[in-house]
C-alpha cells in the first residue's frame, strides 16, 4: 500500500508540471485561433477552446498544437473526419499543414496510400500536388515512395506520364528502375526520360541497371550498347556459317559421290593396267 502511495505521489511530481504545460499550450492556442480567425471561425470562447485543445492534446499529443497554428480551426473537423486515424491525421497537419490536409487527408486515395505506405506516403503526396503521382503509387508501391522522395514535381509529372502511357510496363523491372531514380535523383529520372524508348531493349536496359552512374553522368550513352551488339553477331558470322553449313551437310550422300568420281578417275587406269597384262 505504502509502495502504492509513493508511486502515485511520483506520478503527481511527473505529471503535474506536465499537465500545467499542457494547460498552458491550449490556452495560447486557443487565444491564437481567436486572434488569427476570429469569433466566426471559432465560436467557443477561449476558456472553452481551451479545455477542448487541451482534451485535444491530451488524445493526440502535442503536435495537435503545431497542427493548429498552421491549419487553424479546421483541425477538430479532419481529426473528427479520421475517426482511429486521427492521430496519424494529427501528425500530417503538424508537419505539412494545409497541403497536407488538401493532398492526403480530404482524399480518399491519398489516405488509403498514406495508411499503405506511412507517413512517406503522405510527404510524396505533399510534395508532388495535385494527385498526379497516385496512379504511380498505386501501382508500383513502395520503390515508387522512395523514387518520388528524390525528386520534384517536374519530374513527378514524368514518371506518371510513363506510367499512364504504359512506357513503365515496356521497360520493366520497375522496382529496380525506381531504385536509380532513388540514388540519383533528377539527373537519373533526365535521363530515363531521354531514353525510355531505348530502356525498352532488354541489353540496354540491362546494361544501364547493372552501371547508371556512367549512363546518368553523360560519361556513356545507350547508343553505345546498341552498336557493341551489333558488331558482336557481325563478327560471329563467318564461325556460324560455317558452322550451319556443316550441320546441313548429308555426309552419307557426299561420301557416296566420292566414291563414285574416285572409282570413275581410277576406272581408266584399270584397264590399261589389265590390257598390259594381257599381251
Amino acid at each position: 500500500m505504502r509502495s502504492m502511495l509513493m508511486a502515485l505521489c511520483l506520478l503527481g511530481v511527473v505529471c503535474g508540471p506536465v499537465a500545467a504545460q499542457t494547460r498552458q499550450l491550449a490556452r495560447e492556442s486557443a487565444e491564437y485561433l481567436l486572434q488569427r480567425f476570429g469569433k466566426q471561425a471559432v465560436r467557443e470562447g477561449a476558456e472553452v477552446l481551451a479545455q477542448r485543445i487541451e482534451t485535444l492534446a491530451g488524445r493526440h499529443g502535442n503536435e495537435v498544437f503545431q497542427a493548429l497554428r498552421k491549419v487553424g480551426p479546421k483541425v477538430f473537423q479532419v481529426v473528427e473526419h479520421a475517426g482511429e486515424h486521427a492521430s496519424k491525421a494529427v501528425g500530417i497537419m503538424a508537419r505539412h499543414g494545409e497541403p497536407g490536409v488538401a493532398w492526403v487527408l480530404k482524399r480518399p486515395k491519398g489516405m488509403a496510400l498514406m495508411l499503405t505506405h506511412g507517413e512517406e506516403a503522405a510527404a510524396v503526396l505533399v510534395r508532388h500536388p495535385g494527385g498526379i503521382v497516385e496512379p504511380v503509387l498505386e501501382q508500383v508501391g513502395k520503390p515508387a515512395v522512395k523514387a518520388l522522395q528524390a525528386v520534384g514535381p517536374q519530374s513527378g509529372r514524368r514518371l506518371a506520364i510513363m506510367q499512364s502511357a504504359g512506357d513503365l510496363a515496356k521497360i520493366g523491372r520497375t522496382p529496380e528502375l525506381m531504385d536509380v531514380i532513388f540514388r540519383y535523383g533528377e539527373k537519373a529520372m533526365e535521363f530515363i526520360w531521354a531514353n525510355k524508348g531505348s530502356l525498352a531493349v532488354g541489353t540496354a536496359l540491362a546494361a544501364f541497371l547493372a552501371n547508371p552512374e556512367p549512363f546518368v553522368n553523360g560519361v556513356r550513352q545507350l547508343t553505345q550498347i546498341a552498336a557493341e551488339n551489333v558488331v558482336r553477331p557481325l563478327a560471329e558470322v563467318p564461325g556460324q556459317v560455317a558452322r550451319e553449313a556443316a550441320s546441313s551437310v548429308n555426309w552419307t550422300l557426299l561420301a557416296i559421290i566420292s566414291a563414285l568420281v574416285i572409282l570413275v578417275l581410277l576406272l581408266p587406269l584399270s584397264w590399261k593396267f589389265l590390257w598390259a597384262q594381257r599381251a
